[in-house]
């Protein structure tokens, strides 16, 4: 498995988030999604393996309209 942490530069109410984690989740090999509760900018995408993951998850955020940053993968 591979994780990355997006930073997310909006603040998301937690409907918001509950419904980007799920959206997230939705997309394939993708495993697992964290957000902490202490910290609504940041996000800690666990997905399987596969060729420019990091990228696609990148495109998703920034098409629904969120300006997203991967602090450490």
């Amino acid at each position: 498995m591979n994780c990355v942490n997006v930073y997310i530069g909006e603040s998301l109410t937690t409907r918001e988030i509950v419904k980007l984690k799920h959206e997230i989740l939705a997309l394939p090999h993708v495993v697992d999604v964290e957000h902490p509760r202490h910290d609504p900018h940041n996000l800690t995408i666990e997905y399987e393996s596969h060729e420019n993951m990091p990228t696609i998850l990148m495109e998703q955020l920034r098409a629904k309209g969120f300006q997203p940053d991967i602090t450490s993968g």
